[in-house]
């Protein structure tokens, strides 16, 4: 969406406009659900989180400045109702394992049977390994390399400094290496 489009459709939204609101939800809509998706690792708890992250910040759009982008705020919200939720379900001791990865991550299948059998059976464990990362370190890296963020939109969206988020990516790209340990030794 065309920046100046967005702070007219923000403006228009802050002043009681409905349609304007749900252009911005629309515009903005698959990229909240794909971030949810990938820090809540289940569909249908993306789909929770992405609705409370629209209503809040439906409740909570005569605050925005400007200050950020409109993405990068919304992805604030999202990022805390994602966190808040898992930390709900670790405190139930409830589980989840990501069998399919994001359909952006799949490689094309003109590999043979076996490579492509592998490539499947190492995404799997990818996803479940992201999930098993403290949740500060697997939004990091999530935002920084399946979103391509830049450091300075991370930290932001987390409110951490830019080396604080470097840290957490680095971190957290070395708990996948530990843990995929033996699927990538030769």
């Amino acid at each position: 969406m065309d920046e100046t489009v967005e702070t007219q459709l923000i403006r228009r939204s802050q002043r009681g406009d409905h349609e304007a609101f749900d252009q911005l939800m629309q515009a903005h809509h698959e990229r909240v659900y794909r971030l949810a998706c990938r820090l809540t690792g289940s569909a249908n708890e993306a789909d929770g989180v992405t609705q409370d992250t629209f209503v809040q910040a439906y409740c909570s759009l005569r605050q925005f400045k400007g200050r950020s982008r409109f993405m990068t705020w919304l992805y604030s919200i999202a990022v805390r109702k994602a966190l808040d939720l898992r930390r709900e379900r670790h405190s139930s001791h409830e589980t989840v394992s990501l069998a399919d990865p994001p359909a952006d991550s799949r490689r094309s299948s003109s590999s043979g049977p076996l490579e492509t059998l592998r490539e499947k059976e190492f995404a799997g464990l990818l996803s479940d390994a992201i999930m098993k990362l403290p949740d500060d370190q697997r939004a990091a890296l999530t935002l920084i390399v399946q979103e391509g963020l830049s450091y300075k939109e991370v930290a932001r969206i987390l409110s951490f400094p830019e080396g604080t988020v470097a840290w957490r990516v680095w971190k957290a790209r070395q708990l996948l290496r530990d843990m995929l340990a033996d699927y990538l030794e030769p």
